[in-house]
């Protein structure tokens, strides 16, 4: 999944950010695409692979893990509920290796540069050694209000989805996670905007500065940019993702209710 949907997610990172000129001078995913593969190659697709490839397990568990806890195992709640409860606090433990997937991401791929993994350990080391530790959490206030709002509006279209039985669950997948960036797609622009300045002399102070300056520069239309590869990429993420989820609780409760 994550090899699948990793160069739409690099492109949707490079049409949000504003840390590179040339990116921000692209009108569009085809001209950003033409300008990567002509200036960098097809290794820039993959940037940032390797935080996502490490962490993606653990982080998705985490979700499910926190959904399942407030739906039904003590809390009982409603899938909107339970789902902006479960985003807000697995975002803690996403925050940093999107910082340094998106920072790795938006970097300019030189010829003879070293390998992805190379790459990622330097990024992350520069991270902790120059900004220290709290580098790391940045742009997390955009990200739990996008995923405490994306994860409410995520679940309930699924829940909903699944009960009426319309559809493919795979189709009700994809639709779920577009419903998410549909909703949220101005704050995760936000997000990226923070989470790949520089550092050393960062731009925005505050998510609050980063969408004035957006909007100011680039007009409402600057909070969409990257929208098309962004619901390309999360309908081919949640298709699996949460086809997979629904499969595994479908699995879970047969069993139950065989003992």
């Amino acid at each position: 999944q994550v090899l699948s949907e990793h160069p739409l997610d690099t492109l949707k990172t490079r049409l949000q950010t504003r840390a590179r000129a040339d990116l921000l001078s692209a009108r569009g995913w085809p001209s950003l695409l033409t300008l990567t593969m002509s200036s960098e190659g097809p290794r820039a697709l993959f940037l940032g692979i390797w935080p996502r490839l490490l962490t993606y397990g653990a982080v998705k568990m985490s979700l499910f893990g926190f959904y399942e806890h407030f739906r039904r195992d003590t809390w009982g709640l409603s899938p909107a509920a339970a789902g902006a409860l479960a985003g807000l606090s697995n975002s803690v433990m996403s925050c940093p290796a999107d910082v340094v997937k998106s920072r790795c991401q938006v970097a300019m791929l030189q010829a003879g540069a070293g390998s992805a993994p190379v790459q990622f350990m330097r990024t992350l080391r520069d991270l902790v050694t120059v900004h220290g530790a709290r580098s790391l959490f940045t742009g997390l206030l955009p990200l739990a209000a996008r995923d405490t709002l994306g994860y409410a509006i995520l679940f309930s279209v699924f829940d909903v989805g699944q009960q009426q039985n319309v559809v493919p669950s795979w189709m009700v997948s994809g639709l779920a996670g577009c419903s998410f960036y549909a909703a949220t797609l101005p704050v995760d622009r936000v997000k990226a905007v923070m989470m790949t300045q520089s550092f050393s002399r960062p731009a925005y102070g505050s998510w609050f500065v980063a969408a004035r300056s957006i909007v100011a520069e680039e007009g409402l239309q600057g909070l969409y940019r990257g929208v098309v590869p962004t619901l390309a990429r999360t309908f081919v993420g949640q298709a699996v993702g949460l086809t997979v989820y629904a499969s595994m609780m479908a699995a879970t409760s047969a069993d139950n209710k065989g003992e």
